[in-house]
């Protein structure tokens, strides 16, 4: 006897888990949160997704895809590859400063489980390695275009970048105000012209 289909589409369902992931955290959030928000009964999300950790760590995954497809759309689009840069930083803080806003998720994450949670851990490494190539090929393009110096360090110089991003995630989850942030971006660019 075949049981019934699941009646939900499992990319929506993750993204609610990840909602009520990023509000509360990991250790805080109940299985019984997971149910209400997801929409979805206790079988079919133990069935589809395992335990809570292994529905958070689902979770990771799915949002490092999101957030990494849609930070290389923008530092690859045409034109400047500065200007892409500088593009990225001003939505990041229009976001950091959001309504919903909760901070990075990902920076939750790894205050939160890093330093006990070795699966975790990794999964955060890999996403910032991620986004520091990312910063790299575009950093390449502005040498190749003249934007930077040939001399320019572009390993350290996406290091910092991502560096910088990650602070002002947790600045402005903490209630920095915009205009900090937007100083701390503007000295960051003002740097490479020196």
């Amino acid at each position: 006897m075949v049981g019934p289909s699941k009646q939900f589409d499992r990319d929506e369902a993750l993204g609610r888990a990840l909602e009520v992931f990023w509000a509360r955290g990991f250790e805080a959030t109940s299985m019984q949160d997971l149910v209400d928000h997801m929409g979805i009964n206790r079988a079919s999300m133990y069935d589809t997704f395992g335990n809570k950790h292994a529905l958070f760590s689902q979770a990771v995954d799915w949002y490092a895809i999101q957030v990494l497809g849609d930070f290389a759309r923008v530092l690859d689009a045409p034109g400047s590859p500065l200007g892409n840069i500088r593009r990225y930083f001003k939505a990041f803080q229009e976001q950091a400063h959001g309504p919903r806003h909760h901070g990075c998720f990902i920076n939750n994450t790894a205050v939160e489980l890093g330093p006990h949670d070795p699966e975790i851990a990794e999964k955060i490494r890999s996403v910032w390695r991620q986004m520091e190539a990312l910063f790299q090929t575009a950093l390449d393009r502005a040498v190749r275009a003249g934007e930077l110096g040939s001399n320019a360090d572009t390993r350290a110089l996406a290091r910092l970048f991502n560096t910088t991003v990650q602070g002002l995630a947790v600045k402005g989850k903490a209630g920095v105000p915009p205009a900090q942030l937007t100083d701390v971006v503007r000295t960051l660019f003002s740097l490479l012209q020196s």
